[in-house]
Protein backbone atom coordinates (compact mmCIF):
# COMPACT_ATOMS: atom_id res chain seq x y z
CA UNK A 1 0.00 0.00 0.00
CA UNK A 2 0.80 3.57 -1.13
CA UNK A 3 1.64 6.09 1.96
CA UNK A 4 -0.39 8.68 1.84
CA UNK A 5 1.03 11.91 -0.41
CA UNK A 6 3.88 9.12 -1.99
CA UNK A 7 4.07 9.78 -5.49
CA UNK A 8 3.30 7.29 -8.05
CA UNK A 9 5.67 7.31 -10.61
CA UNK A 10 4.98 8.80 -14.39
CA UNK A 11 4.79 5.92 -16.56
CA UNK A 12 2.62 4.93 -19.53
CA UNK A 13 -0.42 3.88 -17.50
CA UNK A 14 -0.58 7.30 -15.67
CA UNK A 15 -0.24 9.18 -18.95
CA UNK A 16 -2.96 6.83 -20.63
CA UNK A 17 -5.20 7.37 -17.96
CA UNK A 18 -5.08 11.52 -17.98
CA UNK A 19 -5.85 10.72 -21.62
CA UNK A 20 -8.62 8.61 -20.65
CA UNK A 21 -9.97 10.29 -18.15
CA UNK A 22 -9.95 14.41 -19.84
CA UNK A 23 -12.96 13.07 -22.41
CA UNK A 24 -14.80 11.81 -19.53
CA UNK A 25 -14.76 14.98 -17.39
CA UNK A 26 -15.63 17.09 -20.33
CA UNK A 27 -18.84 14.91 -21.14
CA UNK A 28 -21.77 16.53 -21.42
CA UNK A 29 -24.64 14.68 -19.42
CA UNK A 30 -27.24 15.71 -22.08
CA UNK A 31 -26.26 16.14 -25.71
CA UNK A 32 -27.70 19.56 -27.25
CA UNK A 33 -30.55 18.36 -30.10
CA UNK A 34 -29.06 20.33 -32.85
CA UNK A 35 -32.54 19.77 -34.51
CA UNK A 36 -33.70 21.64 -31.82
CA UNK A 37 -31.98 24.80 -32.52
CA UNK A 38 -32.44 24.39 -36.33
CA UNK A 39 -33.27 27.32 -38.43
CA UNK A 40 -36.51 25.95 -38.47
CA UNK A 41 -37.49 25.75 -34.96
CA UNK A 42 -35.74 29.31 -34.12
CA UNK A 43 -36.68 31.27 -36.93
CA UNK A 44 -39.02 34.16 -36.63
CA UNK A 45 -40.29 35.89 -33.50
CA UNK A 46 -39.13 33.84 -30.29
CA UNK A 47 -41.77 32.25 -28.27
CA UNK A 48 -40.83 31.28 -24.87
CA UNK A 49 -40.52 27.49 -25.63
CA UNK A 50 -37.24 28.81 -27.67
CA UNK A 51 -36.32 31.57 -25.40
CA UNK A 52 -36.23 28.82 -22.71
CA UNK A 53 -34.20 26.39 -24.67
CA UNK A 54 -31.82 29.06 -25.71
CA UNK A 55 -31.43 30.11 -22.04
CA UNK A 56 -30.99 26.12 -21.30
CA UNK A 57 -28.34 25.50 -23.78
CA UNK A 58 -26.80 29.53 -22.48
CA UNK A 59 -26.89 27.90 -18.78
CA UNK A 60 -25.54 24.17 -19.83
CA UNK A 61 -22.59 25.56 -22.21
CA UNK A 62 -21.79 27.93 -19.05
CA UNK A 63 -21.71 25.44 -16.46
CA UNK A 64 -20.08 22.97 -19.11
CA UNK A 65 -17.06 25.39 -19.03
CA UNK A 66 -16.73 25.94 -15.24
CA UNK A 67 -16.89 22.03 -14.20
CA UNK A 68 -14.46 21.34 -17.02
CA UNK A 69 -12.31 24.09 -16.95
CA UNK A 70 -10.40 23.97 -13.53
CA UNK A 71 -9.85 19.95 -13.38
CA UNK A 72 -8.80 19.88 -16.36
CA UNK A 73 -6.46 22.63 -16.40
CA UNK A 74 -4.46 21.24 -13.31
CA UNK A 75 -4.69 17.53 -14.61
CA UNK A 76 -2.76 18.58 -17.77
CA UNK A 77 -0.50 20.93 -16.18
CA UNK A 78 0.36 18.03 -13.37
CA UNK A 79 1.32 15.86 -16.40
CA UNK A 80 3.21 18.59 -17.85
CA UNK A 81 5.26 19.47 -15.25
CA UNK A 82 5.49 15.65 -14.73
CA UNK A 83 7.08 14.85 -18.56
CA UNK A 84 9.07 17.86 -18.07
CA UNK A 85 11.13 16.65 -15.13
CA UNK A 86 11.42 13.12 -16.19
CA UNK A 87 14.37 11.46 -15.22
CA UNK A 88 16.55 11.89 -19.16
CA UNK A 89 17.44 8.00 -19.07
CA UNK A 90 14.31 6.58 -18.81
CA UNK A 91 11.62 6.01 -21.15
CA UNK A 92 7.84 7.04 -19.49
CA UNK A 93 5.89 5.51 -22.52
CA UNK A 94 7.61 2.25 -23.94
CA UNK A 95 4.63 0.75 -25.08
CA UNK A 96 2.61 4.05 -26.75
CA UNK A 97 -0.66 3.78 -24.65
CA UNK A 98 0.10 6.60 -23.29
CA UNK A 99 0.63 8.87 -26.87
CA UNK A 100 -2.06 7.10 -27.91
CA UNK A 101 -4.36 8.32 -25.21
CA UNK A 102 -3.48 11.41 -25.31
CA UNK A 103 -4.24 11.40 -29.47
CA UNK A 104 -7.79 9.77 -29.20
CA UNK A 105 -8.78 12.91 -26.45
CA UNK A 106 -7.26 15.15 -29.34
CA UNK A 107 -9.95 13.60 -31.40
CA UNK A 108 -12.70 13.78 -28.52
CA UNK A 109 -11.87 17.64 -28.02
CA UNK A 110 -11.89 17.85 -32.07
CA UNK A 111 -15.03 16.29 -32.22
CA UNK A 112 -16.44 18.68 -29.94
CA UNK A 113 -15.09 21.33 -31.19
CA UNK A 114 -17.32 20.65 -34.24
CA UNK A 115 -20.63 20.16 -32.70
CA UNK A 116 -20.36 23.05 -30.87
CA UNK A 117 -19.49 24.89 -34.61
CA UNK A 118 -22.80 22.95 -36.07
CA UNK A 119 -24.79 24.35 -32.77
CA UNK A 120 -23.30 27.98 -33.83
CA UNK A 121 -24.43 27.43 -36.90
CA UNK A 122 -28.09 26.32 -36.53
CA UNK A 123 -27.99 29.21 -34.05
CA UNK A 124 -26.88 31.56 -36.96
CA UNK A 125 -28.82 30.68 -39.33
CA UNK A 126 -31.97 30.99 -37.58
CA UNK A 127 -31.30 34.71 -36.74
CA UNK A 128 -30.82 33.67 -32.80
CA UNK A 129 -28.58 36.77 -32.23
CA UNK A 130 -30.87 39.32 -32.96
CA UNK A 131 -33.42 37.77 -31.38
CA UNK A 132 -31.91 36.10 -27.84
CA UNK A 133 -29.15 38.18 -27.24
CA UNK A 134 -25.04 37.34 -27.62
CA UNK A 135 -24.93 35.39 -24.51
CA UNK A 136 -25.40 31.83 -25.87
CA UNK A 137 -22.72 32.33 -28.35
CA UNK A 138 -20.34 33.92 -25.84
CA UNK A 139 -20.54 30.51 -24.25
CA UNK A 140 -20.29 28.62 -27.48
CA UNK A 141 -16.91 30.55 -27.89
CA UNK A 142 -16.07 30.29 -24.61
CA UNK A 143 -16.38 26.16 -24.45
CA UNK A 144 -14.75 26.18 -27.99
CA UNK A 145 -12.02 27.93 -27.12
CA UNK A 146 -11.27 25.83 -23.75
CA UNK A 147 -11.10 22.50 -25.49
CA UNK A 148 -9.37 23.76 -28.66
CA UNK A 149 -6.86 24.58 -25.78
CA UNK A 150 -7.10 20.79 -24.32
CA UNK A 151 -6.39 19.68 -27.99
CA UNK A 152 -3.23 21.84 -28.02
CA UNK A 153 -1.81 20.81 -24.41
CA UNK A 154 -2.88 17.39 -25.34
CA UNK A 155 -0.44 17.67 -28.48
CA UNK A 156 2.10 19.65 -26.59
CA UNK A 157 2.20 16.53 -23.73
CA UNK A 158 2.18 13.65 -26.54
CA UNK A 159 5.25 15.67 -28.42
CA UNK A 160 7.32 15.86 -25.04
CA UNK A 161 6.69 12.61 -24.11
CA UNK A 162 7.62 11.30 -27.92
CA UNK A 163 11.05 13.15 -27.53
CA UNK A 164 11.80 12.48 -24.65
CA UNK A 165 11.66 8.55 -24.98
CA UNK A 166 13.36 9.25 -28.31
CA UNK A 167 16.00 10.93 -26.62
CA UNK A 168 16.14 8.04 -23.86
CA UNK A 169 15.47 4.87 -26.18
CA UNK A 170 18.86 3.20 -26.81
CA UNK A 171 20.49 3.62 -30.44
CA UNK A 172 21.56 1.13 -32.55
CA UNK A 173 25.36 3.37 -32.64
CA UNK A 174 24.96 2.93 -36.04
CA UNK A 175 24.83 6.29 -38.67
CA UNK A 176 23.36 7.31 -42.20
CA UNK A 177 25.33 8.99 -44.69
CA UNK A 178 21.47 10.61 -45.70
CA UNK A 179 17.78 10.49 -45.15
CA UNK A 180 17.33 8.05 -47.62
CA UNK A 181 19.42 5.49 -46.18
CA UNK A 182 18.49 6.00 -42.40
CA UNK A 183 14.47 5.46 -44.24
CA UNK A 184 15.97 2.36 -45.79
CA UNK A 185 17.35 1.02 -43.03
CA UNK A 186 14.22 1.85 -41.18
CA UNK A 187 12.08 0.04 -43.57
CA UNK A 188 14.91 -3.18 -43.43
CA UNK A 189 13.86 -5.75 -40.94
Amino acid sequence: MAAAGAQVPLNSDAIRNVGRVLPWLARSPGRPDRERFGTANLAGTPDGESRTAVAALERNLRERHDSVHAAISAMTEKLRVEVESAAADTVIDPDGTGVQALEEAEEYFRAECGELRDIRKALDGSGAQSAYGPGVFDELERLDRLFFGIVRCCQEIRWAVMVHDGVASPTTGRMHESGAELVSSLTDS
